[in-house]
């Protein structure tokens, strides 16, 4: 977002023909070409290498953990709540490698395919727990869209497909998702809640690489083309358009809804939700800007383009900051949430299938509900699973621990709000309740909210 601003905003930059020899990547929103030798650029360009290497980085930690701890990553991607997190992966991986030579065509088809079958594990998932969607679906969802525009560049049929697939979830999924954000307040957490924006904001990224040309030419004759696009697709970016700020007030209006949740909670894990949904929404108003100016013709208003540009600047201004926010704050918090976790005290907690509310995890959602999500209360109880070194026998085991910030998406609940929240989802069944936490003579109470068994506790 930031090089793309850069290249519109120097006047050493001139906008070309999409399919030219002079754009060299037609990495949209619009194609540019640019003086090389100015400092403002090479800057711009280090940022966003040195941004697409570390992104890379992370990429490959992920495929790591999956490989050296199988069993863990499966645990967790067996979930709707510890596996919503996983489609970022991929779209990371494709827009950090497009452009990246044969490699980087590689590796953002890789991350199409494997995306692709997040996409219907992660919905046949859904479906076997009864869940409905909301935001947290969209990154494993919607967000094979932008796997599809990098894909598009080296495959244009691909990523046609993708396109569809990621058009026909939005229409199906936002609705749904839009009542769910605005009726259940006090059962939905505001991690979940700020993501809302990035489903119709991915679609309007995604539908406007179709409405560019796909032939090669340096001076093509647009002029039907333009007419086409004027008639069939502007008004459908146009609406879409329309449904991203809907998105954006959503999210807004969610996180005002729950402003003294958020002021309740700790930093996590979960609060990186925060950070790139903004950019996400940057980026596909400046994919409807570019459609504007090159379909728009002198129709449009001119009062109407500077208030879009004016709200775009604003996006990717407040976007930076609030990513670069999370970014500083996730990187201090990191060794309190991996290398200083201390499991002394903390009784392994069940595996899924042993759980309190095993027999109900399928029991689903509903628009408006009076209860959390079994999904969310099974995934709370059994925690995670997590590789533990046993120092007398110098050897790694895994094992099951609560002794963690988040699960995906969502903050981690204390022991006390698990037990009420299962406690209320039985009697809305109308099963007995289970007090095992609040009545048990060997709880006690911790200074942040959680509980020990009294005999651990010397």
């Amino acid at each position: 977002v930031l090089l793309k601003w850069t290249k519109e905003s120097l006047s050493t930059c001139k906008e070309v023909n999409f399919h030219s020899s002079q754009c060299t990547l037609p990495d949209f929103p619009g194609c540019y070409f640019c003086d090389e030798f100015n400092h403002v650029y090479q800057l711009a360009t280090r940022f966003h290498s040195v941004s697409s290497y570390v992104a890379g980085i992370t990429v490959m930690a992920f495929f790591a953990k999956a490989v050296l701890s199988w069993n863990a990553f499966i645990d967790e991607i067996s979930s709707p709540t510890t596996a919503s997190p996983a489609g970022l992966i991929f779209m990371t991986m494709a827009l950090s490698f497009i452009g990246k030579g044969d490699i980087g065509e590689i590796l953002v088809l890789v991350a199409s395919f494997l995306h692709l079958i997040l996409v219907v594990w992660f919905i046949y998932m859904s479906l076997a727990y009864q869940t409905m969607p909301d935001p947290s679906w969209f990154p494993n969802t919607i967000g094979i869209g932008l796997c599809a525009v990098k894909v598009w560049f080296y495959y244009p049929l691909a990523g046609h497909f993708l396109i569809a697939i990621t058009l026909m979830l939005t229409f199906l999924y936002f609705p749904i998702s839009l009542i769910r954000v605005a009726l259940n307040t006090e059962k939905m957490s505001s991690t979940i809640c700020w993501m809302q924006m990035i489903c119709p904001a991915i679609s309007l990224y995604a539908l406007s690489i179709i409405i560019q040309p796909s032939f090669f030419s340096e001076t093509p004759d647009i002029t039907h083309f333009q007419a086409l696009q004027r008639t069939v697709y502007l008004p459908c970016m146009t609406s879409l358009f329309v449904l991203s700020v809907v998105g954006m007030l959503s999210s807004v209006h969610g996180v005002i809804m729950r402003w003294s949740q958020i002021c309740q909670e700790e930093f996590s894990p979960a609060h990186a939700a925060y950070s790139f949904p903004l950019l996400v929404h940057a980026l596909a108003v400046q994919s409807f800007r570019s459609g504007l100016d090159f379909f728009g013709g002198p129709g449009v208003s001119l009062t109407f383009k500077s208030v879009l540009h004016a709200y775009w600047v604003f996006l990717v201004v407040a976007g930076t900051l609030v990513a670069l926010i999370c970014i500083v704050t996730y990187l201090a918090f990191l060794p309190f949430w991996t290398v200083e976790i201390h499991r002394e005290n903390e009784e392994e907690p069940p595996s899924p299938h042993e759980t309190s509310i095993c027999d109900v995890i399928t029991f689903g959602e509903a628009l408006i509900q009076p209860y959390v999500s079994p999904a969310i209360l099974q995934a709370n109880e059994t925690g995670i699973l997590i590789t533990a070194h046993d120092s007398r026998k110098n050897k790694c085991y895994l094992v099951r621990t609560r002794k963690i910030p988040a699960l995906g998406f969502e903050p981690m609940m204390d022991l006390r709000k698990f037990a009420r929240e299962r406690d209320a989802l039985k009697i809305y069944i109308g099963q007995p309740n289970i007090q095992e936490v609040d009545e048990d003579g060997n709880d006690q109470e911790t200074e942040n909210g959680e509980f020990l068994d009294r005999s651990d506790v010397v």
